[in-house]
């Protein structure tokens, strides 16, 4: 939220706090003051903010010293209001995209109960504490806000589009990134490097800077596949092309700082998707997959490498069409690194379409399931790179997972590949499809006999599932939960015995 706004509510809301506890009406304020009812009210709903000489009006009417009037503290039963402020959940909350009015809000939480104030402290501490200060929170919002739009941008799809027509691209499956590039210098005027980023050891993880200037420098990381400069190329052309101005300069999630910085690194990203595979083109190779009878992993690795995509392109652009095209909109997309050096497993991308199940669904402090076909084919490429240390290729396997306790069933669509940046990370990227009677009319191998099938959970500690191989953890909280749910019958059963 910007600084000025901010100082403007506050002083807002100081101004009403200590008018109302003189027992001061507006029109009594503006009779004392000099000040007209309209601007006073304007300064209290935090529109305006007075100049140096209405303050010190406004200070003398109510009986107080100037710096009492300017100081940013408030009250303490609006303390709770100056932290919510002062922190930064409102760069992480996407209100004003979601139609909210920021200073509408703080008026009614100024106007509520004590009890409310406490609730709104309680909220601001948890968030403090928890994961929402990094970023979390935003990017739960941002995997809500492409949920209701079944990950399908029909305005993006557009532009993209109009983009190729504009700047002459033929219909292609394969648009490389020296073209994207040729755009960005002739059009936008980019200086293009591809060394200096590497001269920092510090950077090295990271896959492009950008600085702005006379002309805009674009540093690339020269460890980029050619896919991957491709896709940064095609995000720059969005930015430029889309008109977006509120960005982050540094390809890393670390530095997506707001929501808007994330949102529209995901709208950038969208149109670079789109730009690179071509949305009629992809429609025809993905009816021909799911008309297929048989699952074949030979042949989705070679529709994977037909485009100059990346792996997670593939897979999202799957997820943008499925829903809008083929009526598929129960579905889950899933990316997990695994640091082969550090035995860890970290989820690093998700979104869910109307379903509420995947493998682990972000759950802190436990282990996923190792049965999801995402392990398996992580466990897969890190068995190739033993035997061949020099395998630079994908490894894709499929599985029908059945979930424990529940009806769902999904048909899970994995690849998994050894990263560039990092020697010792590899990374999985699965789709599930929920199974229904939609799946079932088009996607024609869901029921082939060579596809196997696997019964699923989320973790490890909320699993009761018996002699599992692939268990890593205990069933701590599955087992916790059945203590609670016994003691819950038990009260109920005593209940019913001494109220016959």
């Amino acid at each position: 939220m910007a600084k000025g706004n901010y100082i403007k509510l506050i002083f807002g809301l100081k101004l009403k706090q200590i008018r109302q506890d003189k027992k001061l009406s507006l029109s009594d304020l503006s009779l004392l003051s000099g000040l007209s009812i309209s601007y006073l009210n304007e300064i209290e709903s935090g529109k305006k903010y007075p100049k140096t000489d209405k303050i010190s009006h406004l200070a003398k009417a109510l009986g107080v010293s100037y710096d009492n009037m300017v100081s940013l503290k408030l009250m303490r039963n609006l303390m709770p209001i100056e932290e919510f402020l002062e922190s930064n959940i409102l760069d992480q909350l996407p209100l004003d995209h979601y139609g909210i009015d920021i200073n509408k809000l703080i008026l009614l939480m100024a106007n509520s109960s004590l009890q409310l104030s406490a609730l709104i402290a309680a909220f601001i501490e948890t968030a403090q504490n928890s994961e929402l200060k990094q970023n979390s929170f935003s990017r739960t919002a941002l995997r809500t806000y492409k949920e209701f739009n079944d990950n399908y941008f029909e305005d993006i799809e557009n532009s993209a589009l109009n983009f190729l027509k504009e700047n002459k691209f033929r219909e292609s499956y394969y648009i490389g990134y020296d073209s994207l590039k040729s755009v960005l210098q002739s059009k936008y005027k980019y200086e293009i490097d591809e060394t200096s980023l590497n001269n920092y050891n510090e950077l090295n993880e990271m896959r492009a800077v950008v600085f702005k200037g006379k002309k805009d420098k674009l540093l690339l990381n020269n460890k980029l596949s050619e896919a991957q400069k491709a896709f940064v190329a095609g995000k720059e052309l969005a930015y430029n092309y889309l008109g977006i101005k509120d960005r982050s300069f540094v390809y890393s999630s670390m530095r997506l700082n707001t929501f808007d910085h994330l949102l529209n690194y995901f709208k950038a990203s969208y149109f670079s998707t789109a730009l690179l595979m071509n949305k009629n083109l992809f429609l025809e190779d993905l009816r021909k997959l799911f008309n297929s009878n048989k699952w074949s992993n030979k042949e989705f690795l070679l529709l994977a490498n037909k485009y100059n995509a990346t792996t997670e392109m593939f897979f999202q652009r799957i997820t943008n069409l499925s829903a809008k095209y083929f009526g598929l909109h129960k579905i889950f997309f899933l990316r997990f690194n695994y640091d082969s050096k550090l035995n860890e497993y970290t989820p690093t991308n998700e979104l869910r379409l109307n379903t509420r199940r995947n493998p682990g669904a972000y759950q802190a402090n436990e282990h996923y399931c190792r049965r999801w076909i995402s392990f398996e084919t992580l466990n897969k490429i890190e068995s190739e790179i033993k035997r061949n240390k020099n395998f630079s290729g994908r490894v894709s396997g499929i599985l029908h997972s059945k979930f424990d306790g529940s009806k769902d069933e999904y048909i899970c669509l994995s690849i998994a590949q050894k990263g560039n940046l990092q020697k010792d990370l590899l990374s999985s990227m699965t789709i599930g499809f929920q199974v229904d009677d939609t799946l079932r009319q088009k996607i024609k191998f869901y029921d082939d006999s060579n596809v196997p099938i696997k019964t699923v959970n989320d973790t490890c500690e909320k699993c009761l599932i018996s002699n599992c191989k692939e268990r890593v953890a205990p069933p701590n909280t599955a087992e916790r939960m059945a203590k609670y749910n016994n003691i819950e019958k038990a009260l109920i059963r005593l209940k019913e015995e001494f109220t016959i």
